[in-house]
């Protein structure tokens, strides 16, 4: 067992400890009052951020006469699970939070509450989900059919592409490319040097974390690799194809020349037109529209032998309470927030996982633009490159990470510090030691 996560039973049995309490958001301590206020955690700091902030206010406004309401407060994504560990240990969680991976050792340790009697009461109705997102918010083997999670949204990543600089560089936005070749010669064209350096990149990469992270993973299941295979019992199937996926993220920097390493905040540079092609997610429309940026949405073209990019689902989860009366209020406002979360599947994320939303006949029309959001919610169809996988240790495959066992092996790479053979080779060992864990 890794110490790692010996830590995190500990924090949980450990109820209490003064040391804790110093890694919570202050203040933390609850009114006391006749009206119920829920302390929700958020880690949405991107421009999606400010419409979950209104989703909030929204339900206190029509809540304001009815003895409940939410306090959100944001904490950042690097530190959220280490602070609800903590919170947990002190007894004072927060009621829900956000999340966008699975929980299995969540739920194992118990800080999950179950779901499905209290989502029955709220009238929160489960048929109207995807099959998919109910499935991906439910963890076997340690809560049976018990869901643990109620499904937000459903992102891809896709390119936002910089209009002005296509048009700059005489080329057709709806001619984009729809495979890896057309898509360098996009990026060629859009791309400008000073000399040697790269001043505007073709495409928005960084020198490390996220950014060549999630390229990386995204082509190398394009090119057929596999992080894990698909009945769970090896890792790094097809090696080959994650090493040319390596090399592929190498060119765009050595080769090709339409990326630069000197980038560190990616959001940043593309919003000042220092990129002109920026695979993310649809948090960042809200934020990009604010600042008038002209660009569109186009789908990940087919770098390798079949179309494929990153996956994600937005959840809410409950987290264990000293006074277990608090969970049904609970679970009543994360049902009004899903029940009215068309705002926030138009203007502050992706796709909604509930039919009747995605039925509206005003759907495409509301909130943000389609033409900047479309690609979001039509590239789900082959968004089969999933964050986490529902085991123990599911982070330490993640590929939209910029700090994990993944990010830091790659990165060694990126430098120039140590060779694809030696980083694959350590992915297999260090992959294979976490999948014994289960």
């Amino acid at each position: 067992m890794k110490k790692s996560e010996v830590t995190r039973r500990k924090l949980i049995k450990t109820a209490g400890t003064l040391a804790l309490t110093s890694a919570l958001p202050m203040p933390f301590i609850r009114r006391a009052s006749a009206a119920t206020e829920l302390v929700h955690w958020s880690p949405l700091a991107a421009s999606d951020g400010e419409v979950w902030a209104q989703m909030i206010q929204n339900f206190n406004e029509a809540h304001k006469d009815k003895g409940v309401s939410i306090r959100m407060e944001v904490v950042n994504w690097d530190d959220y699970t280490t602070k609800v560990l903590a919170s947990a240990a002190a007894g004072e969680a927060p009621d829900f939070g956000w999340n966008t991976d699975p929980r299995p050792s969540f739920v194992r340790d118990g800080l999950l509450v179950p779901l499905n009697e209290l989502a029955a009461n709220s009238g929160l109705d489960l048929s109207d989900f995807s099959e998919f997102s109910i499935n991906a918010s439910k963890f076997p083997n340690y809560g049976g059919d018990e869901l643990f999670q109620v499904p937000l949204d459903l992102m891809s990543i896709q390119p936002e592409v910089n209009t002005a600089h296509v048009a700059e560089a005489g080329l057709d936005i709806n001619d984009w490319p729809d495979d890896g070749d057309g898509l360098l010669e996009w990026a060629k064209a859009m791309t400008k040097r000073d000399g040697d350096t790269v001043v505007r990149s073709g495409i928005m990469m960084t020198g490390s974390g996220v950014q060549p992270t999630v390229t990386w993973g995204i082509v190398a299941e394009q090119m057929g690799f596999q992080r894990i295979s698909n009945d769970f019992t090896s890792v790094c199937v097809n090696p080959e194809a994650g090493k040319a996926a390596m090399q592929w993220v190498l060119d765009l920097f050595d080769t090709h020349r339409v990326s630069t390493r000197d980038v560190t905040d990616r959001y940043k540079a593309f919003g000042t037109g220092q990129g002109s092609i920026f695979w993310t997610g649809p948090w960042t429309i809200n934020g990009y529209l604010a600042q008038e940026l002209p660009f569109a949405t186009k789908l990940f073209p087919k770098v390798g032998e079949k179309r494929v990019t990153y996956f994600e689902r937005g959840a809410l989860e409950l987290y264990l309470q000293s006074d277990p009366s608090r969970y049904q209020a609970t679970m009543d406002a994360v049902t009004w927030l899903s029940d009215n979360s068309f705002l926030w599947c138009t203007e502050g994320r992706g796709a909604s996982p509930r039919q009747s939303i995605l039925g509206r006949s005003d759907y495409k029309t509301a909130g943000a633009p389609w033409d900047v959001r479309g690609a979001f919610v039509d590239g789900l169809e082959f968004a089969t490159a999933i964050a986490d996988f529902p085991i123990i240790n599911g982070a330490d495959f993640n590929i939209y990470s910029g700090g994990n066992f993944l990010a830091k092996t790659l990165e060694l790479v990126w430098a120039g510090q140590t060779s694809i053979d030696d980083a694959m080779t350590k992915l297999q060992d260090g992959w294979g030691e976490s999948l014994e864990e289960g």
